[in-house]
């Protein structure tokens, strides 16, 4: 009689496929198909925290599409069930009385839970702020998707709470629900974050030019300052002028000064003192970045030019300090949504 010990169990050996990376293939494949067929979709493989590249395109018409030059990239999880909360926010002077009783200083949002392994986080927080990597959590079933930004998550949320989330083994993200790419305004949402690396090309330009500015003299100033508009009119940026009301109002005032040679604040400046008669031709005066007597005019033209570069850098500070916050589950972010 055969000893049957040696016959192998071959049903039960060789490389096994879990089932959590069909749930994530199939993910994958659901936000693909969510996407404008116009956008170009790659595939990172092997995946190390990123699993898409999306470039994204411009409809012309006459089927012809043209690339914008923006990516953003998504790390993909699919999963068979959201899990969806309702989570309490508080505004930043309240954070430390979040374990207080009666508090009184917050809102609620309605959020899509995912628990993430720290690894990826620190992995996203190397790459710093310039190329967006969003979270996208897909639910299979219903084939719906909702994302968040992890650069700004990072940033905004977890480090204010937890500077020291890398020493634990996951982090819980929250995902607002209107975060929903099924949506135009979800499209909207990763088409803003397409604009990232334009803006921050944008805002390093226009601080290195203020900079070059404060140490030029009356002699340069004008046609240093053209010179500089020409390079600024010439960047991309002025794409997320929908996007970005900042932005917008720094555009009308670059626009206005092609027009008018002079900012809207320098002209009425200039007007009113014509208008009370006073002399604006004469060098009499002394002004900051002007070497020698300047007449008013001169003076005026060049400190309302600084002024506007002035304006174009706190565009930046606005950028960091608040619009970064959109899309997030933040106290700040549930205020400008309604």
């Amino acid at each position: 009689m055969a000893n049957f010990e040696y016959y192998i169990d071959w049903e039960r050996k060789g490389k096994k496929r879990p089932k959590q990376h069909i749930i994530g293939e199939k993910g994958v494949e659901i936000l693909k198909e969510l996407f404008p067929s116009e956008w170009a979709v790659r595939e990172y493989t092997p995946d190390y925290g990123i699993d898409l590249d999306v470039e994204l395109f411009d409809d012309l018409g006459n089927d012809v599409y043209m690339t914008k030059g923006e990516h953003v990239l998504f790390q993909v999880k699919g999963t068979k069930k959201l899990n969806k909360k309702t989570i309490k926010l508080y505004s930043r002077m309240n954070v430390e009385k979040e374990h207080q009783e009666n508090k009184t200083d917050y809102c609620t949002m309605d959020v899509i839970q995912y628990s993430i392994d720290t690894d990826l986080l620190v992995t996203i927080e190397k790459m710093g702020s310039a190329v967006p990597v969003l979270l996208c959590v897909v639910d299979i079933e219903n084939k719906e998707a909702y994302c968040v930004c992890l650069n700004d998550y990072i940033e905004k949320i977890i480090v204010p709470e937890k500077p020291d989330f890398y020493n634990q083994k996951t982090v819980m993200i929250n995902i607002p629900i209107e975060n929903c790419v099924n949506t135009d305004m979800g499209k909207r949402l990763i088409e803003w974050y397409g604009k990232r690396a334009k803006l921050y090309a944008f805002f390093n330009k226009v601080h290195y030019q203020l900079r070059e500015l404060n140490y030029s003299s009356n002699i340069e100033y004008k046609k240093l300052t053209e010179h500089f508009l020409k390079i600024l009119c010439r960047l991309d940026v002025w794409s997320a002028v929908d996007y970005f009301p900042a932005l917008k109002y720094a555009k009308e005032e670059i626009d206005y000064y092609l027009e008018h040679h002079n900012t809207k604040m320098g002209n009425k400046i200039l007007n009113d003192k014509i208008a009370r008669g006073e002399d604006i031709d004469s060098k009499i005066y002394e002004g900051t970045y002007c070497v020698g007597e300047v007449s008013f005019k001169e003076a005026n033209l060049i400190q309302s030019l600084h002024l506007l570069w002035e304006q174009l850098c706190t565009i930046a500070d606005i950028f960091e300090e608040n619009t970064k916050e959109s899309f997030l589950p933040s106290y700040f972010s549930s205020l400008i949504s309604s």
